[in-house]
Parts: C-alpha cells; structure tokens; sequence
C-alpha cells in the first residue's frame, strides 16, 4: 500500500513538471491580430515622430508613460545617435515582429527609415478590458433596436445583410472604426539600429574610458594619501617650527671627523678645577653627605640642614 501511494506521488510530480517544460516562451497572454497592432504602431510612430516645441515639454511631463516614452525616444535618437531626417516607416505588416513580453504583454517592432540610419520602435500592448465592457454594450444596444423595430435578432440581421461573416466580426468593426482597440498600448522604445562591427566598437571605446578613469582615481588617491603627512603640521604649528630649527641646527653644527677627533684628546682636568660648577656632580656629592650625616648619634656631626657644598676639587 504504501509502495502505491510513492509511486502515484512521484507521477504526480512528474506530470506537474511536464506541464511546466511544454510551457513555452511564445505560450500569448491574450489573443492579438498581428495586423491590427501593426496598424496601431504604426499610427503611433507617425504620431509622435515629429513632436516639438512645448508640445515635447507638455508630453514628458504631463503626457501618459506611452506619451512620455515615445516622444522621448524619437527626441533621443536625433541629439545622441544623429539618425538625420524621417524617410518613411514600413507599412507592411508582414515585416512586423511580434514576442511575448514579461508582463502578459505583446511586444510589437516596426522599423522605420531615417536619413542616415534605421530606427526601431517597439510598441507594448496589453489586454484592453474596457474594450470588451464597451463591446459587449455595444451588442446589447443593437440587440434591443433591432428587436423593437424589426422584431429580428443581431446575428438574423447579420446573416441577411451579408457583408459580415459573424457578429462578432461586425462588432469588431464598429468598435475599430470609432478608435476603440482591443490591445492598449502602454509603452514604447525607440532605438537606433548598429550593425555587429559598430557595436565591438562603441563597447571597446567604454572599456578604454572606463580604465582610464579607473587609473586616474587611483592616481588621485595616491596623491591624497601623500599628503596626509602635512596634516598634523596643520593642526600644531609648532611641530613645524621645530622641525625648521632641528633642521636648522643641523645644517650649521660644523661636522667632525673621527680621526680628529682620536688625535686630540680631551684635556684633563688641573688639579685646581673647581667642579662646583657641575650641577649634576654636586647633587650627587650632596646626597652622599646627607646620606653619611643621617645618623645623628655619631659626635660633633655636622646638622644636614646646614650643609653646603661650597667647592669639589679633584684629588690624584
């Protein structure tokens, strides 16, 4: 029983990730008519194409992100890839390409010529919901005024008139002549198209720059850090005037070689040099006495409050 329900499990899970394999790239969020978006991109580019003067401020900044998008593109590709002036754009529709998008969204690209280069404009289209709420209003109000004045139905009136084959493609027509699309577009890309070689190129011209800045701000570094060791000079003036006098004092101490100084020796002292003078050797002598004077039982000493070293003298 249990070997059953492991094995119906694991067909579960391999069906599930069947299904998730055979999903495809190409699977459309929503029926299109390839011709109808055409058509609408199309209509789009010649649209926006040639906006100027304070209609492009208008449209970037109060204009819908369709508006804004593609009035900013074709702005674009004339100040930075100098594509010169609109020739014509290619009207057939069999030229379109059409993909999916990553948002449940048709991507559709017509190519247009330009003066000194070809332009792509790829179109985003979603699914138009107010489309069908007005379509199916639309089909409820012939419904209604062919039953009160004919006492027919839409699709008996359809089928009598001949000139469409279904309702659905008559409403379709109506909807479409008075401007309403069942796809909305919602945003547009307009790009300049390079050929393989001007591509390697323009990417080895971003390498180089992007190495040349990198070593200048390296270079720019090094300089910074050099000049930290000014910096306490800065904050304590008087390191900097001891660093000039040391320096000073060392250019003007007359330097003296070893082998004078190993022929003249120093001369000794006679021996009626008073060594009074030498603070540190009259310390030390003081400190003897005051430590030898410290016993006070020893007869006719001397009071240490009293004493003071008057003359040293040296003695062979």
């Amino acid at each position: 029983m249990k070997m059953k329900k492991k094995i119906i499990l694991i067909l579960a899970l391999v069906f599930l990730l069947s299904l998730t394999a055979c999903k495809s790239s190409d699977d459309k969020p929503f029926d299109y008519n390839e011709a109808t978006l055409a058509y609408m991109t199309i209509d789009i580019i010649n649209t926006y194409k040639d906006v100027d003067g304070d209609a492009v401020e208008y449209y970037l900044n109060e204009g819908t992100e369709l508006e804004s998008s593609a009035v900013k593109g074709f702005q674009q590709i004339q100040t930075t890839d100098n594509v010169g002036k609109f020739i014509s754009v290619d009207e057939d529709f069999d030229d379109a390409k059409f993909e999916v998008g990553s948002n449940d969204d048709i991507l559709c690209t017509v190519r247009c010529k330009y003066e000194d280069r070809d332009v792509d404009v790829r179109v985003s289209y979603v699914k138009n919901l107010e489309y069908y709420k007005q379509r199916e209003e639309l089909i409820d109000y012939y419904e209604k005024a062919l039953q009160s004045q004919y006492g027919m139905t839409l699709e008996d009136a359809v089928k009598e008139d001949g000139m469409y084959a279904s309702v659905d493609e008559f409403i379709d027509s109506l909807m479409l002549q008075q401007g309403v699309y069942p796809y909305k577009a919602v945003q547009a890309e307009v790009s300049a198209v390079y050929s393989k070689s001007e591509l390697l190129s323009k990417a080895g011209q971003n390498t180089a720059i992007g190495m040349v800045t990198v070593f200048c701000v390296l270079i720019f570094i090094s300089f910074i850090i050099s000049l930290l060791k000014f910096v306490p000079m800065i904050f304590d003036p008087s390191k900097k005037d001891k660093k000039a006098a040391a320096e000073a004092l060392k250019e003007a101490k007359p330097e003296v070689k070893k082998e004078e100084v190993k022929a003249s020796p120093a001369p000794a002292a006679s021996e009626s040099e008073d060594l009074v003078n030498d603070e540190e050797l009259v310390a030390v002598i003081t400190a003897a006495l005051y430590a030898a004077f410290e016993d006070t039982k020893i007869p006719n000493a001397v009071s240490k409050d009293t004493l003071i070293v008057r003359s040293i003298r040296k003695v062979r």
